[in-house]
C-alpha cells in the first residue's frame, strides 16, 4: 500500500508545488537558451541574468524542501523547539533566494525588451525601469534580512522583529509596481512601432502574460494573516505563492524568446542587438526618429533597389560598352 497524503498537513502540498514548478522554471530556460543558441549561436546579458535567476530559484527550492524535512506544513503542536529553529532558518535563506531570484527575472526581461530597439527614448524607458528595479532588490533584501535583530536575523516568532505583516504588504505591493512598469516598457515600444493594428496586438500579447505574476501577487496580499498560532501550518500559503510568484516571473521572462514568438518577431522586423542572425531572410529595425521605430523587411529594399537597377538599364545606351570616349561625347 503507498503513502497517502494526511489531511491536517499541508508539507506535501508545499514539496509537490515546489519541486514541479522548479522542474517548469529549468525546462523554460533550457528551452529558451536552446532556441537562442540554435538561431543566433550566441547568448547575450539577458540571458545570463535569466539563468542566475534559475539557478537562485533551485537554492530557493532546496531551501523550502529543508525547511519541510524539518516539520514544516505540519502543525505547530506536532513540531519540538529544534525543528522549529531549523524551519525559521531555513525559510529566511530562502525569502532572501527568493528576492534575489525575482529581480534578476525582471531585468532579465527588461533588459530584452531593450534591445529590441535602438530608438533613444526606449532605451531611456529601459533605463528608468532597471534603475527602480535594482533599488527595490536592494529595498528588499536588505529589508528582509534585518526585519528583526541582528543576532537573531531568522527569527520571526520570539525575536524582535519589525512588523512583518506591513513589512510583507510592502514587498508584495512593490513587486506588482515593478513588474507594471515592466509591463508598461514593453507597451511603449509597441506603441513606437510603424506597423497595423493587428501586430501591435499579437505583439502585445507576447508580453501580455507579465500580468499573470501581478495576479499572482495580488491574491498573495489576500492570504496574508495578522496573528497566527499555528505558523508551521499556517504560511504555508505564502510559501506557495512566492514559488508560484518566482516561476510565473521566470516563465514569462523566457515566454518572449521561445522559438514561435521569436521567429514571429524576427519575421515582423524585430532584430535583436548584439547578436548575429543566420536566418535565410534577414530583418531589422530602422529609426525613423528619437521616439518612433519604422519596421522595414531587408527583401523590400532589396526589391526595390532591384527595379531601380532595371530602370537605369532599360534607359541606358545597349550598345554603351562599345562605344569610343568620343561617341559617348558626341551622343
Amino acid at each position: 500500500m503507498g503513502t497517502r497524503f494526511k489531511g491536517d498537513t499541508k508539507d506535501p502540498a508545499v514539496n509537490v508545488t515546489t519541486w514541479v514548478l522548479l522542474v517548469t522554471i529549468i525546462l523554460s530556460v533550457s528551452v529558451r537558451l536552446g532556441t537562442k543558441w540554435r538561431l543566433f549561436h550566441k547568448l547575450t546579458a539577458d540571458d545570463v541574468l535569466i539563468v542566475t535567476s534559475m539557478a537562485f530559484g533551485i537554492a530557493q527550492s532546496i531551501m523550502v524542501n529543508l525547511a519541510v524535512a524539518s516539520g514544516y506544513g505540519k502543525p505547530f503542536k506536532e513540531v519540538s523547539s529544534d525543528q522549529f529553529e531549523d524551519v525559521m532558518k531555513y525559510l529566511y535563506v530562502a525569502s532572501l533566494m527568493y528576492i534575489v531570484s525575482l529581480a534578476l527575472s525582471k531585468l532579465s526581461l527588461a533588459v530584452f525588451i531593450r534591445s529590441l530597439t535602438p530608438s533613444t527614448r526606449d532605451k531611456f524607458v529601459a533605463h528608468v525601469v532597471k534603475g527602480v528595479t535594482y533599488v527595490w532588490a536592494v529595498v528588499v533584501f536588505f529589508g528582509s534580512a534585518f526585519q528583526c535583530e541582528v543576532t537573531r536575523t531568522w527569527d520571526f516568532w520570539n525575536g524582535r522583529c519589525l512588523d512583518i505583516l506591513a513589512w510583507r504588504y510592502f514587498v508584495c505591493g512593490s513587486v506588482i509596481v515593478t513588474d507594471l512598469l515592466i509591463f508598461a516598457q514593453a507597451m511603449v515600444l509597441i506603441l513606437s512601432i510603424q506597423t497595423s493594428l493587428q501586430r501591435r496586438l499579437i505583439f502585445a500579447g507576447i508580453f501580455l502574460p507579465r500580468l499573470l505574476v501581478v495576479v499572482a501577487t495580488i491574491t498573495e496580499l489576500t492570504y496574508l494573516k495578522k496573528e497566527t498560532t499555528n505558523p508551521t501550518y499556517t504560511l504555508c500559503e505564502i510559501t506557495i505563492f512566492e514559488v508560484i510568484i518566482q516561476c510565473l516571473s521566470i516563465v514569462t521572462a523566457c515566454w518572449g524568446q521561445l522559438n514561435p514568438f521569436l521567429s514571429w518577431m524576427r519575421s515582423n522586423g524585430f532584430k535583436i542587438q548584439g547578436v548575429g542572425d543566420t536566418a535565410t531572410y534577414s530583418y531589422k529595425l530602422s529609426s525613423l526618429r528619437r521616439d518612433q521605430i519604422l519596421v522595414t523587411q531587408d527583401w523590400e529594399v532589396n526589391s526595390q533597389s532591384s527595379r531601380a537597377q532595371i530602370i537605369l538599364e532599360g534607359t541606358w545606351p545597349e550598345n554603351t560598352s562599345q562605344q569610343s570616349p568620343d561617341e559617348l561625347s558626341r551622343s
